[in-house]
Formats: C-alpha cells, sequence, structure tokens
C-alpha cells in the first residue's frame, strides 16, 4: 500500500510538472523577473520591482524542414543555472575585472530545441538552440519587443539593409514607428524613467538585427536581412544585394543562435558600464593573446592631415605620417592610422609613391608607435592570400577594415574569417 500512495504521488507531481507552462526566473538581486509562458506560442514579459517592462511578447524561430521552434512548444526538461564570478580578461576591456553574476533557465522541447533566458542584475536575453544532426534553413526569426504605453525610443532609423549604420538617433514615440520604418540596433527605449538597450549578442553565421515597428502595437520587432543571391560590384568598396533568398541563413542543425539582449538601467550611466554583451559572447579561443594590445590612435582622417607650421608640404606622405608619429609617440598614444590613400584603390600591393612604408615601418618601431592600415573590405578578400603575409612581414600592427555596409548571414562570416585569418 505505501509503494503505490508513494507512485500516486510521484506520478501527480511529474503530470503536475508537465502541465506548467508558467516559468519565472529572477536576477539575482531580486529586481528583475522574466516571466515565460509555453503554450500554442511560446511568450516572456520583463519587470523591474513593479514595473512591466516588456508585455507578453511572442518569439519563435521557423525552419524550412523542420518545424518552428516556439509553436505548440512541448516542455521536455526544465534546466536551472546560477553563476557568480569575477572575470580578469586578458585582452583590455573598460573594466579590469568583470562580474559574472546572473541566474538562468533552459526550456528544452521535444523539437530538438530549446530556448535559454539568462538574467543579469542589469539585464535579460534570451537565445535559441537547435539540436538538429543535418544542415537547417532558416526562413525566418521572430523576436518580439512588446510594450504597454507609448514611450519614447531613441530610435537609428535606416533607409536600407546596404548601410554603414552610421545614423542620428531620432528621438521618437513607439507608435510613430510604423510597420515600413526600421533602425539598426542597438536602440533605446524609455520605460517611465528605466532605460532599455534592445541590442544582440554572440552574432555567428547569421544575420544582424534590425528592429521595425509595429502599425497596430507600442512595439519593436525583429527584421533580418535573407542571403543574399545576386549581387553588383560598383565600386571597389560597393557590392551592393540585387536579388536574395526566401531565408536568412542556412547553418548547422546542431547550435546556439545569437542572444537578444536587453540591458536595464535606472541610470543612464549605468548602461556605459553594462558588460551584458561582452560577457554572452563566445569566449575568446586564442591561446595567448598577450601580443593584442588595444590602445588610441591618431587619425590622419580626423583631421584631414591638416598640419601646419611644418617644413614640409602635408599630405598623405612620408613627412606627415612621421609627424604624425612623433606626436603620438610624445603624448602616449600607442598607434597611427594609415587611411584611405596610402594605396591605389582596389590594389593593396601598388603603394602610394609618396609613401616609403620601409622608413615609416621603421621609425615607428623606433619610436615605439604601431602602424595600423585602412584597408576596403573587398579589395582584401580578393587579395587576401597575398597581402595578409606582407602585412605580417612588414610588422603591421592591425587592420582597420572599412565599408563592408552589410550584415547579412555572409557578411558576417567574413567578419569571422578576416579576424581568424589576422
Amino acid at each position: 500500500m505505501k509503494k503505490l500512495i508513494l507512485f500516486s504521488v510521484i506520478f501527480a507531481l511529474n503530470t503536475t510538472a508537465s502541465f506548467a507552462m508558467k516559468y519565472e526566473v529572477r536576477s539575482p538581486d531580486g529586481k528583475i523577473r522574466v516571466k515565460i509562458n509555453a503554450a500554442k506560442e511560446l511568450s516572456y514579459a520583463v519587470f523591474y520591482l513593479d514595473t512591466e517592462l516588456i508585455s507578453p511578447s511572442s518569439i519563435s524561430l521557423h525552419t524550412e524542414k523542420n518545424g518552428v521552434f516556439g509553436i505548440n512548444a512541448k516542455v521536455k526538461n526544465v534546466k536551472q543555472t546560477s553563476v557568480d564570478r569575477m572575470l580578469t580578461p586578458i585582452v583590455k576591456q573598460k573594466s579590469a575585472g568583470i562580474r559574472e553574476e546572473y541566474n538562468e533557465m533552459e526550456l528544452e522541447f521535444k523539437n530538438h530545441s530549446s530556448v535559454t533566458f539568462r538574467v543579469f542584475n542589469n539585464g535579460v536575453a534570451y537565445r535559441w538552440e537547435s539540436r538538429i544532426k543535418e544542415e537547417i534553413i532558416v526562413v525566418s526569426e521572430e523576436a518580439n519587443f512588446i510594450f504597454s504605453a507609448d514611450h519614447t525610443v531613441w530610435f537609428p532609423e535606416e533607409e536600407s539593409l546596404f548601410s554603414h549604420q552610421e545614423r542620428e538617433y531620432l528621438q521618437e514615440t513607439l507608435s510613430a514607428i510604423t510597420y515600413d520604418r526600421f533602425c539598426s540596433t542597438p536602440a533605446l527605449v524609455d520605460v517611465d524613467g528605466i532605460k532599455l538597450v534592445i541590442s544582440e549578442a554572440d552574432l555567428r553565421d547569421y544575420p544582424g538585427m534590425y528592429l521595425r515597428g509595429d502599425s497596430e502595437a507600442y512595439s519593436l520587432k525583429g527584421k533580418f536581412p535573407r542571403v543574399v543571391v545576386d549581387e553588383e560590384q560598383t565600386s571597389d568598396r560597393d557590392v551592393r544585394p540585387l536579388n536574395r533568398a526566401d531565408h536568412i541563413a542556412k547553418t548547422h542543425g546542431e547550435r546556439t543562435f545569437p542572444w537578444r539582449v536587453i540591458a536595464i538601467a535606472e541610470h543612464d550611466g549605468d548602461l556605459i558600464t553594462n558588460q551584458m554583451v561582452y560577457l554572452l559572447s563566445e569566449p575568446c579561443k586564442i591561446e595567448d593573446p598577450s601580443w593584442i594590445k588595444p590602445g588610441k590612435v591618431a587619425w590622419d582622417w580626423w583631421n584631414y592631415n591638416n598640419i601646419y607650421g611644418v617644413d614640409f608640404e602635408a599630405g598623405i606622405n612620408t613627412e606627415t605620417y612621421k609627424y604624425y608619429i612623433d606626436f603620438a609617440a610624445e603624448y602616449g598614444i600607442e598607434y597611427i592610422i594609415l587611411d584611405e590613400g596610402w594605396y591605389e584603390l582596389g590594389d593593396l600591393m601598388a603603394i602610394n609613391p609618396d609613401i616609403d612604408m620601409q622608413e615609416l615601418l621603421a621609425y615607428g618601431e623606433e619610436k615605439g608607435v604601431g602602424i595600423i592600415l585602412w584597408v576596403v573590405w573587398k579589395t582584401l578578400d580578393d587579395q587576401l592570400e597575398e597581402v595578409m603575409p606582407l602585412f605580417e612581414e612588414w610588422g603591421i600592427a592591425g587592420l582597420k577594415v572599412d565599408f563592408m555596409q552589410r550584415d547579412d548571414q555572409w557578411m558576417v562570416n567574413y567578419y569571422w574569417r578576416i579576424a581568424e585569418e589576422a
């Protein structure tokens, strides 16, 4: 009889758990709460103390042949984790030490997918994970950020997905951001004095996230560039998409997807010290990154080589850059940049005849100032195998790769490829 009663209790607990579709995870200090509802749609809501920051917002990830993650989600397992540790970045960040403290909940579903919510004391993040052995095609991703009122938003509006993402932050209300308007990230929303910054982290083999409006609700919704199938090169740097596929990514089926990040602050200054994007990104894979030395740079483009009171003609030439090296050495600036003009556009091997590269490199080494080269991304891509060994032989400190103007899946992978090559 006792065994029967015990079995009944265990069965009742398991049955209750299997139908308990509502979950909650809090920040370590208890101020931020995320409520998750796994039903016909998977949705989440975010609260700060008694203030609802994000109203229930549905999220999903649509694949071509492997179903939709987040629709009719049947929870198979729930895993909770807490972390509290200090990190000391080897490559310098804006803090010498970074405290990583969060509570996390992972909901594993029966369709070989899961979603993880990670709650810090200064924000919330979530991401999808798939456990499908074959390659998958992601048709679209639904990432909603719904608000209960017509709050103010600082909106870096874009006109096209072919963009430098150097936009003015427009101060608007959410109701003014209609379906046809969109912005790059990050964007900032003021919810009754509490600031929310919406961004992403750990972006790899996937398109970058933009945010569009919604004509019927106070909300921002994820917008993702589709895969480019035809493009046209119109200059050394402009490679414009002409036609796009009907999906946003073709990728490995066993992977995690980028984090959707909501940084939260009562005081604006706390957004500057927020380290969530760093903490959510993939750890450094370089075993000994001690050779990576961040620093300040004297930038010729900033003042258009407009130096005066010198006994030579200022411009893109050896004497001008030696002057920059002297300036950097005197004021403790670690690097100078040779921006556009040091090579003949379209050919990184064709150095401006007014520049003696070997003399500059030797002079910089003597003065303790490194040289960084500006390059157009497409030219670098075309000549990568030829020029990277040359740059290494020269002792170039770094590259400023410019003018990509895209973050579809291919271009995001280009960023990683260049970083790995460097």
